[in-house]
């Protein structure tokens, strides 16, 4: 980094990153990016729910869409109403994948071995129900029209609890 005007208030000092350290940086995003785009478009999904001391298993099903924001970086969630919710992005300073949640459930998820031949696995803090805990998302895709995704709570024993399973498939 080095001192540059804030692009705010020009007359204002701050720091700044050099242009020539991260003018790399877009393509390695976007070339990261394009190993997700497959995600992009309309899907039926099966939400399988194990049951717990307190509910009994259940499952749902419904319909969903994916669009990239190329504008953000992002892989955005479609909803009903036409809105994009950044969902996934890459972030080439940290060489992360980045799993957000902002509606009904809260979290931030990180994956920092990204895709290992056709699985990724998330990991981080997550507020379920109004309940904190940290969550692991193992996503397995099968082919470009067929993936899932599996939800495990870590336990005070440091064990992995199943939570839940989703599964998608090409409108």
């Amino acid at each position: 980094m080095t001192m540059g005007a804030s692009k705010s208030e020009p007359t204002r000092q701050v720091g700044v990153f050099r242009p020539e350290a991260v003018a790399h940086l877009p393509a390695i995003r976007t070339a990261e990016m394009e190993r997700f785009c497959w995600i992009v478009g309309d899907w039926n999904y099966e939400n399988h729910v194990a049951p717990t001391r307190v509910s009994p298993g259940y499952s749902d099903i419904g319909r969903c869409s994916f669009s990239l924001c190329e504008r953000s970086g992002w892989i955005c969630i479609v909803e009903p109403d036409g809105v994009n919710v950044r969902n996934i992005t890459y972030d080439p300073l940290s060489q992360q994948w980045i799993y957000l949640v902002t509606r009904g459930s809260y979290g931030l998820l990180r994956s920092s071995e990204g895709w290992i031949r056709d699985r990724i696995v998330f990991v981080g803090s997550m507020t379920m129900v109004g309940i904190n805990c940290e969550w692991r998302m193992t996503w397995t895709k099968q082919h470009k029209d067929s993936f899932g995704f599996t939800n495990e709570e870590l336990l005070d024993d440091g064990s992995w609890a199943y939570i839940d399973e989703w599964r998608f498939t090409r409108r």
